[in-house]
């Protein structure tokens, strides 16, 4: 649990720092750079849940299974409710996973329809890689990630 201090920095001061962060982040160019940053500012502690939040918000969009969500990320039923309610009310960053739900939706159609032209036992096809790709996209389906 953090600690923060209990004597408070004025709200002018605070948009100047915020803006700095802002920039911070802003004006990193690739994935590398962002994480450095990250591993930076971050404990791992903090990084661990980080992670963690943006994945529940992400498998909830994705309709996965409250159980699942929390056997997959070793996070509670509570946690996970939490974040349900939290998933209204969210202006930021739901809008941006709903736009990445919806792309990987399709891509997870066009892989359907590809396993069902390739599916293990048909003449021609190995056998071995179409039921790893048939049982890789029911885990997709059945898990989220």
């Amino acid at each position: 649990m953090i600690r923060i201090s209990y004597l408070q920095i004025k709200a002018q001061d605070y948009e100047k720092i915020f803006s700095i962060f802002y920039k911070v982040l802003g004006e990193t160019e690739n994935k590398e750079e962002f994480n450095k940053i990250l591993f930076d500012l971050l404990t791992p502690a903090e990084r661990i849940m980080l992670i963690k939040r943006i994945a529940i918000i992400y498998l909830l969009l994705k309709e996965i299974d409250y159980r699942m969500i929390c056997k997959a990320l070793k996070v509670s039923n509570t946690t996970v409710n939490k974040y349900k309610l939290s998933l209204e009310r969210s202006e930021g960053i739901v809008p941006v996973l709903k736009n990445m739900v919806k792309h990987e939706k399709v891509w997870l159609f066009f892989e359907e329809i590809f396993s069902q032209i390739f599916y293990p036992g048909r003449p021609g096809i190995n056998w071995t890689a179409a039921w790893e790709m048939k049982l890789a996209l029911e885990r997709k389906k059945e898990r989220g990630l």
